[in-house]
C-alpha cells in the first residue's frame, strides 16, 4: 500500500467535478490529489484517516478534505466479508483550489473568497448547523449545468465558510508525505485496524514496515506528532464508540475488553481524553 497520486474523473472542461459512488466498500487505498474534496457519505460506516488523524464516519456525515491531504475512507470489516450484502453510497465534489482561486481573484466582488479557501487546508467535518444546506447544494450542483452549477457552487463555498465551530480533520497544515512514507503509514494503519483488539506487540508492528522498534517509534512520532500508543488508543476508542452505540446491552467493561483494553480505569481515562466524556455519559447522550 502506498500514497497514490489519485486522478479524479474528468468530464469535459468542467472545473467542478461531481461523482456518485455505489460500491461494496470505499476505495481501499491511501491516496491524495491536488483537488479539494467534499464527500457526503449517503450510506456507509468506517474509519477515516486524514493526515495523522483517525476519525469515525457514518451515514450522513459530510467531510471536506484539503488539497493533497493523504486520506482513506476505510469501510468497517463487515463490508469485506465474503457473504456481505452491505454497500456504500457517496456523493463527492472535487475542485482545484488554485484554478478556482485565480478565477475568484479576477472578480472584485468575489476576491475575498480566495482567502477563505485557505481555511480548508486542514480539512473539516461539516457540522449540523450547515450540513443540511451543504447536502442540498451538492445535489443541486449535481443536477445543474453551466452557469447554474457555478452559481450553486459559489453559494456552497459561502456556506462552508460560515461553519461556526469548525472541527478540523488534521492538526497539521500542510501535511506533506512522500510515497515511501505513505506506504509505511498505510501499512501500519491497515494492520492496526485489523488487529487493534489484540494485545499488540510493538516489535511485531514495527516488523510490518521493516523497522526496529526504536526506529519505528522515532519514525511514527516524527510523521504523526503522536506516539504509537496514543494513535493506537484513538483507533480503539473509535471502535469503542461504535460498539457503545450499536450494542447497548454490552457493559462498558465488555466494550473495553473487546477493543483491546485490559484495564477499565485506563479505558475510562483514555475515552475521556479522546471524546471529552466518560463512556457511560457518552452513551447516555447518544440515546437521550
Amino acid at each position: 500500500m502506498k500514497v497514490i497520486p489519485f486522478t479524479i474523473p474528468v468530464s469535459g472542461e468542467q472545473s467542478i467535478i461531481i461523482q456518485e459512488d455505489r460500491e461494496p466498500h470505499f476505495y481501499p487505498h491511501l491516496h491524495q490529489h491536488p483537488e479539494i474534496q467534499l464527500t457526503w457519505v449517503r450510506e456507509g460506516n468506517g474509519n477515516l484517516l486524514v493526515g495523522e488523524q483517525v476519525h469515525r464516519f457514518q451515514t450522513d456525515d459530510v467531510f471536506l478534505i484539503g488539497a493533497n491531504q493523504p486520506h482513506l475512507f476505510n469501510s468497517d470489516p463487515a463490508y469485506f466479508e465474503l457473504d456481505s450484502d452491505l454497500s456504500i453510497h457517496a456523493l463527492t465534489l472535487f475542485f482545484d483550489p488554485l484554478q478556482v482561486g485565480k478565477t475568484l481573484a479576477s472578480i472584485p466582488e468575489l476576491s475575498g473568497m480566495k482567502a477563505l479557501l485557505k481555511g480548508f487546508d486542514r480539512g473539516i467535518k461539516v457540522g449540523s448547523n450547515t450540513k443540511g444546506r451543504v447536502i442540498e447544494l451538492m445535489q443541486r450542483i449535481q443536477a445543474a449545468h453551466s452557469l447554474k452549477r457555478v452559481a450553486f457552487f459559489l453559494e456552497l463555498l459561502e456556506c462552508l465558510t460560515t461553519e461556526p465551530h469548525s472541527f478540523y480533520l488534521s492538526q497539521q497544515t500542510p501535511f506533506a508525505i512522500s510515497e515511501s512514507e505513505g506506504q509505511r503509514m498505510s501499512t501500519v494503519f491497515q494492520y492496526l485496524l485489523k488487529h487493534y483488539a489484540e494485545e499488540l506487540d510493538l516489535e511485531k508492528v514495527a516488523a510490518q514496515v521493516h523497522l526496529t522498534p526504536p526506529a519505528f517509534c522515532r519514525y511514527f512520532k516524527k510523521h504523526t506528532r503522536k506516539t504509537f500508543t496514543v494513535f493506537l488508543n484513538e483507533i480503539r476508542i473509535n471502535a469503542a464508540c461504535r460498539i457503545l452505540k450499536e450494542e447497548q446491552p454490552l457493559s462498558v467493561a465488555d466494550v473495553a475488553y473487546s477493543t483491546g483494553f485490559n484495564n477499565i480505569p485506563h479505558f475510562n481515562r483514555t475515552f475521556k481524553r479522546v471524546t471529552g466524556q466518560r463512556p457511560n455519559d457518552w452513551r447516555k447522550e447518544k440515546f437521550l
